[in-house]
Parts: C-alpha cells; sequence; structure tokens
C-alpha cells in the first residue's frame, strides 16, 4: 500500500512537470517605413493595432495603411521574479550509523521569493519510517506494555516535523541553476524533537508555473520517547496511569535523495 501511494505521488509530479508549457504571445510589426516594432499586442481592430514596446515600454498606435505586415514570436517569460511559491518534494532517506531508521517521505513548502536568488517559506513534512530493527523501540506501541512486539505495525508511528525553509539559488538570471537550502523546525506529533536538513540541489525551470528539482539532503532528527518497564527498574518514573517508563531521547543521522516540483 504505501509503494502505490508513493507510485501515484510520483506519477503525478511527473504529469505536473509535463504540463505543457505557458507561452506568452510577441509580435513584431513590420511598417511600411522599414521599422519593426517588437512588443506585446494589446488591442486591435479594423483600422488600429496598439502594440506595448519590449524597447522602452511605451504604448503604440499604427493604423493598418502604416503596416506592411505582423509576424507572430513566443517568447518564454523569465521564470525568476519575486512571487509565491509552494514546493512538494518526494524522497527516500537512508540511515547513518546507529540507531538506523530508513524512511519515505514527503515535504512541502509554501513561502515567497523575495528576490529571484532568495526564498524563505515554512512547511510540514511526513517521514513514514520503515521500522527496521534497529529502530526499536523508538516506535513501540505505548498500549501494549513493555511486551510489546517490534514488529507489530501499531508502533509505525511517522515523524511529522514542522519547519522554516530558507533557500538561495546560484544564479540569478538562469532558469536551471544550482540551489542550497536549509529546514529548521521540530516535531510534536507522535515524537517530540529537534529537526534540520540543509541541502544541496539542481533547479530546472520549465516554465514561469512549473519548476522541478532534485536535492541531496542531510537531515538531523531527535526524538524523546517514553519506553516501558518493570517499576522496579533504576531511574524509572511513573505515569497517571500507574504504569512505568524510562525517559529516553535518541538522534538520527539521514541522508536523503530528493526530487521536487514548484509552482
Amino acid at each position: 500500500m504505501q509503494k502505490k501511494f508513493f507510485i501515484a505521488l510520483i506519477m503525478a509530479l511527473i504529469a505536473i512537470c509535463g504540463y505543457a508549457e505557458k507561452k506568452v504571445s510577441k509580435v513584431e510589426i513590420h511598417l511600411r517605413n522599414g521599422q519593426v516594432v517588437k512588443g506585446a499586442i494589446t488591442e486591435r481592430d479594423e483600422r488600429v493595432v496598439t502594440i506595448i514596446s519590449d524597447h522602452d515600454g511605451g504604448t503604440y498606435h499604427y493604423t493598418t495603411d502604416e503596416i506592411n505586415y505582423i509576424s507572430h514570436l513566443t517568447q518564454r517569460k523569465n521564470y525568476d521574479t519575486s512571487k509565491f511559491r509552494g514546493c512538494i518534494d518526494l524522497g527516500y532517506s537512508l540511515g547513518l550509523g546507529e540507531p538506523r531508521n530508513d524512511y519515505w517521505l514527503v515535504e512541502t513548502s509554501f513561502g515567497y521569493a523575495f528576490t529571484p536568488k532568495t526564498y524563505l517559506g515554512a512547511g510540514v513534512g511526513v517521514h513514514n519510517f520503515n521500522a527496521v530493527e534497529n529502530s526499536y523501540p523508538l516506535f513501540w506501541n505505548q498500549t501494549q506494555g513493555y511486551e510489546g512486539k517490534r514488529n507489530d505495525p501499531a508502533w509505525r508511528y511517522p515523524f511529522i516535523p514542522f519547519y522554516v525553509e530558507g533557500r538561495y539559488s546560484v544564479m540569478n538570471e538562469s532558469k536551471h541553476t544550482p540551489f542550497v537550502s536549509m529546514k529548521v523546525g521540530a516535531t510534536f506529533i507522535n515524537h517530540n524533537g529537534f529537526f534540520a536538513s540543509p541541502t544541496i540541489g539542481y533547479h530546472f525551470a520549465s516554465n514561469e508555473f512549473f519548476s522541478f528539482n532534485v536535492g541531496l539532503a542531510y537531515q538531523l532528527q531527535t526524538a524523546n520517547y517514553k519506553l516501558w518497564c518493570q517499576g522496579d527498574t533504576p531511574g524509572a518514573i511513573k505515569d497517571d496511569t500507574g504504569k512505568t517508563y524510562l525517559s529516553k531521547g535518541q538522534v538520527f543521522h539521514n541522508v536523503c535523495l530528493k526530487v521536487g516540483v514548484e509552482f
């Protein structure tokens, strides 16, 4: 079920990235006096054509008697303009060292590009752990006590980090550019802990509305959890129900390969 879900997401991203490129219609008005005016037509009727010139931004009116012919051009708009943006990333993360946790992830980010190079936003992710052998006891089902079984899917609780993200693109005018980003935040659902993820990657802009990227990220995740134990265990704490546990902390280091779409 998990694999089918992520395959469906990947196919959706591919469909979005393959969306037909939106192009801005441009024309060249060739006048009878030999002058050529390039720009965008704003009004046109049987006698007069109004165009905004690309050369100086001015608005000009030409009668049909002044025009020899009009040729149509296509020109892509520069993607790198200040605007609101959203991003959805899919990836797979490999654990480093012990304890090790490998997981699929979905991460989102929504914010504003203040300049062609800088972006600041916030988002939330879902890190769906595979609950490999060494991840125990982080996913212990607290309803089963310390006799809970390691392979019980009931204690495969995902991390859900909330974070802010800053991104810097290396090249200003190019639609294809390397970038670096940093996510910093915390998890509050299922587990409490700190989250940080620096990323290096490459950004490919298909048009002014959609683009995609690939990135390699390092992810640091801390987690606090309860390890249920016998009442006579040294350091044991008793909760309101009378059960006893040990308060534990864990640090996870992962490297992650991600692909994403921006819009």
